[in-house]
C-alpha cells in the first residue's frame, strides 16, 4: 500500500491526498530545472573549454584557473596550500589573502587533475550558480512557512540568478559559489530551537570553516546580514524570543569556539604571513552602488542594456545591485501584505540597512554626486571593514528581496484559501503574475565569450621541462600580470609543473604596518621596458645601462628562460628586442621562442 500525506493547501477546504513519492520527485526536478539554467548561462564556456574565456574579465578567470590547478597540487602532492612561491617568484603570493578557493579547488582536484582547470572552472559556475538556487529553495520551502514550493523556487531562482550573481559569472567562481550561505542562515535559525545545542553549533562551526576557504567576504557579509537581520527580529519580538536566547548563546558560542580553533593558523598567515597586506587596493576601495543602479536593469538580463548598465556601474562584472523596479513594486506590495509579521519588518530593516551602506562614502544618483556621505564613510577605515568593495554589499539585498517576494506571494495565496473557487483562482493568477513580472525582465542572459590562442605544444606535449628547475622561474615576455596572462594560463594547464616572475594577485606595495594591497608585483625596470614594446610596437634603445637593469631583474627573479607566446601583440618586436638583450637567438620550441639563462 502506498505511502501518502495529506495536503492542507486545498481550495475550498477540501483536503487532498498526496503520494509520499511526490515531494522528493519536486525537489528532484527543481534541481534539474536549476542545473539547466546554469548550463544554459554558461553555454559559451562549454563549447571549447580549452580557449572560452568570458569577454569582459578574462584575467580573474586565468587567476582562479591558477589557484584550483594549485588546489589540485594540495590534494595530490600535499604540498603547502596557503603560500606558494610559484608565483610571483622569488617573493611568492600569499594564497589566504587572495581567494585561492581552497574549499572549491581541492574537492574539484580529480577533474582539475584530469581535465584541466579550465574543465574545473566551468563545472563550479554551474555547481555555483544552480547550487545557490537550489540552498535557498530548501530555506524559503522549510523554513519560512510559505507551503507553497512553486513560490520557493521562485525565491530560489532569484537568489542562485540574480543579475549580480550572473555578473560575477563572468570569472569570479567565488562569488557564483554560494550555495553555503543558505545552509549557514538555516543552521543560525536551528540554534533557537531548544535541545542540541552543542551539535547545532559544531554543524555552524564546520560550515563557517568551510565557507571561510570558498570566500571569506562572502562569509563576512553573510554574518553581517543575519546580525542585522536576528538583532532587528530580537527588538521586534522579545517576549517569543526569551526562551530561545540561552540555546542560541550556547550553540554560537561552540560555533565561534570551533571555527575560531580550525580557522586561527590559516588567518594568522594571512593577516600577518608573508605578503600579507592591509587593505585592498586604493583602485577598488571605494566602488559603490548608485542609488539608481537598485530599480535598473543589468547589461545580462533580458530587460538590461548595456548602455544603460555602464552608466550606472563601474564594471560589467560588478553589477550587484540592478533589482529592477518591477521587483522592488512586488517587495513593496509584500511588506503591505504581511506587515504584521515581524520576519517582515526584520527583512525591511535589513534590506535597507545594506542598500545604504552599498551607496559607499558618497552617495551617487544617476551619477550624479548628491554632495551627502554614506554610512559606509564610518567604517570604510575599520579594521575588516577596509577590505570591502562597498558595491558588494548590494548582494546582501537579493536574498532580503527574495525573502520578502516568497512570504508576500505566499501570504497572497493564504489570502484565497478557504474562498469561493473564482476568487481562489483570481487571486492565484494575481500572485502567480506578480512573481513573475518581477523576475522575468530579470532572467539572464548567456554568458559573452571569447577564444584566446589555444594552448602550445610548449605546455601541451611538456617541452617547458627541458627549460625549468626548481627554485627557479620561468620569465615571460611582456611579464606576466592582469594584462599579460599566457605566464599564468600557460602554468595551470602545466598544472604548475614551473614557477614564473610576476602574475596577477594581491600583494603588498611596500613593506609596513599600514600597507596596502595593490593588483600585480610592484613593476620592475624589465616590466615596463617589455610592457611599452608591447604596446607601441617601438624598439627602444638599448644601451650597456639598459643590459645592466635587465640583467639585474632576470637575477632578482631567479630566472631559468625566457619564453615569448609566438601569438603576443607585436611578438616580432618583442623578440627583437630580447635578442638584443641577451646577444642570443631563441629556440623556436612549441609556439614559443625561448630563451636559456
Amino acid at each position: 500500500m502506498a505511502s501518502a500525506v495529506s495536503d492542507p493547501v486545498s481550495p475550498g477546504g477540501v483536503q487532498r491526498i498526496t503520494p509520499a513519492w511526490v515531494g522528493p520527485a519536486v525537489t528532484v526536478a527543481v534541481a534539474v530545472l536549476y542545473l539547466g539554467a546554469a548550463f544554459a548561462v554558461t553555454s559559451g564556456f562549454w563549447g571549447d573549454l580549452g580557449t572560452a574565456t568570458p569577454a569582459v574579465n578574462p584575467q580573474d578567470h586565468v587567476f582562479f584557473q591558477w589557484v584550483l590547478a594549485h588546489g589540485g597540487q594540495v590534494a595530490e602532492h600535499g604540498i603547502y596550500p596557503f603560500t606558494t612561491k610559484s608565483l610571483n617568484m622569488p617573493d611568492g603570493v600569499n594564497l589566504m589573502a587572495n581567494t585561492s578557493v581552497l574549499g572549491l579547488g581541492i574537492p574539484m582536484s580529480p577533474i582539475t587533475l584530469f581535465v584541466g582547470p579550465q574543465a574545473a572552472f566551468a563545472v563550479l559556475l554551474v555547481i555555483g550558480l544552480a547550487g545557490t538556487a537550489f540552498g535557498w529553495y530548501w530555506a524559503f520551502s522549510r523554513h519560512l512557512g510559505t507551503g507553497n514550493r512553486l513560490v520557493a523556487f521562485a525565491g530560489g531562482a532569484l537568489c542562485g540568478f540574480a543579475p549580480g550573481m550572473v555578473s560575477h559569472a563572468q570569472g569570479h567562481v567565488n562569488w557564483t559559489a554560494q550555495f553555503v550561505v543558505p545552509w549557514l542562515v538555516v543552521a543560525v535559525i536551528r540554534l533557537g530551537r531548544p535541545g542540541r545545542a552543542i551539535r547545532r553549533g559544531i554543524w555552524l562551526g564546520i560550515l563557517v570553516t568551510y565557507q571561510a576557504f570558498v570566500n571569506e567576504e562572502v562569509l563576512l557579509y553573510t554574518a553581517l546580514g543575519i546580525f542585522v537581520f536576528v538583532l532587528c527580529y530580537v527588538i521586534f519580538n522579545p517576549r517569543a524570543v526569551k526562551e530561545r536566547v540561552p540555546s542560541f548563546l550556547g550553540g554560537l558560542a561552540v560555533a565561534i569556539v570551533l571555527a575560531a580553533a580550525l580557522l586561527a593558523y590559516p588567518l594568522w598567515v594571512q593577516f600577518f604571513g608573508p605578503q600579507s597586506y592591509r587593505g585592498v587596493p586604493t583602485a577598488v576601495k571605494d566602488v559603490s552602488t548608485d542609488l539608481a543602479a537598485y530599480p535598473a536593469f543589468a547589461r545580462l538580463s533580458i530587460a538590461g542594456s548595456t548602455a544603460e548598465a555602464e552608466r550606472l556601474t563601474q564594471g560589467p562584472a560588478e553589477e550587484n545591485s540592478f533589482l529592477g523596479w518591477p521587483l522592488l513594486i512586488v517587495c513593496l506590495i509584500a511588506v503591505v501584505l504581511t506587515w504584521r509579521r515581524r520576519t517582515t519588518w526584520a527583512l525591511v530593516v535589513t534590506g535597507f540597512v545594506f542598500t545604504a551602506l552599498s551607496l559607499g562614502p558618497r552617495i551617487m544618483i544617476d551619477q550624479d554626486d548628491t554632495g551627502v556621505d554614506g554610512p559606509w564613510r564610518w567604517l570604510e577605515n575599520l579594521p575588516i571593514f577596509n577590505s570591502v568593495v562597498p558595491t558588494r554589499l548590494s548582494l546582501i539585498v537579493v536574498p532580503v528581496a527574495a525573502a520578502l517576494l516568497t512570504v508576500g506571494a505566499g501570504r497572497a495565496l493564504e489570502l484565497g484559501r478557504g474562498r469561493r473557487p473564482p476568487v481562489t483562482k483570481t487571486i492565484r493568477a494575481l500572485t502567480a503574475a506578480a512573481v513573475l513580472a518581477a523576475l522575468i525582465p530579470l532572467a539572464p542572459k548567456a554568458i559573452p565569450t571569447t577564444d584566446v590562442a589555444p594552448t602550445p605544444a610548449f605546455v601541451t606535449a611538456g617541452l617547458w621541462r627541458d627549460y625549468a628547475t626548481d627554485g627557479r622561474a620561468l620569465v615571460f615576455v611582456p611579464v606576466t600580470d592582469n594584462i599579460y596572462l599566457d605566464g599564468m594560463r600557460w602554468a595551470a594547464q602545466a598544472q604548475i609543473g614551473f614557477a614564473i616572475a610576476g602574475g596577477y594577485f594581491l600583494g603588498p606595495a611596500t613593506e609596513g604596518s599600514d600597507n596596502r594591497a595593490i593588483f600585480n608585483a610592484p613593476t620592475r625596470f624589465t616590466t615596463a621596458l617589455f610592457d611599452q614594446t608591447s604596446r607601441s610596437g617601438d624598439l627602444p634603445p638599448v644601451t650597456d645601462e639598459t643590459r645592466a637593469k635587465f640583467t639585474d631583474d632576470l637575477t632578482f627573479w631567479r630566472a631559468d628562460a625566457l619564453v615569448l607566446p609566438q601569438t603576443e601583440t607585436n611578438a616580432g618586436q618583442l623578440r627583437l628586442l630580447v635578442v638584443d638583450l641577451t646577444g642570443e637567438i631563441p629556440d623556436d620550441i612549441g609556439g614559443a621562442w625561448v630563451w636559456r639563462l
